[in-house]
């Protein structure tokens, strides 16, 4: 039978100001996070807000990484950029939209590629957690 629950397991320790130490229990690794200077916070530390959009970003790469496995698709290259945008909507700010600009190279037809993204695209599960909406607008090269 198919595992249907999974736990994902974090700590934060505050170290003063608008800063705190971010671990992954399962894998120790630890990140500083702290407010974003827009909002009074500091510079130079990953924000909520970062990991929020970074969030999407990774997770539309590895369910796409696992398609183009499962589909027996040659990829020569993947990068992408996401921007999200903050707004304040009814007095409260959120994020209203995301943005995932991957670049692909593959050594497919680009009809297959974008066959693959739109496949991605549903089975993110990352993004299908999201009230935000999420879109994909990626520069695609067949070699």
């Amino acid at each position: 039978m198919e595992q249907d629950k999974w736990l994902y397991h974090n700590a934060l320790k505050w170290k003063g100001e608008k800063k705190a130490d971010l671990r992954m229990l399962e894998s120790g690794q630890e990140i500083e996070v702290a407010t974003p200077p827009e909002f009074g916070g500091h510079e130079g530390i990953i924000s909520p807000q970062d990991l929020f959009v970074a969030s999407a970003n990774a997770c539309f790469m590895t369910t796409l990484l696992g398609t183009v496995k499962n589909m027996g698709v040659e990829l020569v290259s993947y990068e992408s950029e996401a921007e999200g945008i903050l707004e304040t909507v009814d007095n409260l700010k959120i994020f209203t939209k995301i943005i995932i600009k991957p670049r692909i190279k593959a050594k497919e037809t680009e009809d297959k590629i974008r066959l693959i993204l739109n496949h991605a695209e549903k089975r993110c599960l990352v993004v299908n957690s999201m009230k935000t909406q999420v879109t994909v607008e990626p520069e695609i090269e067949s070699v």
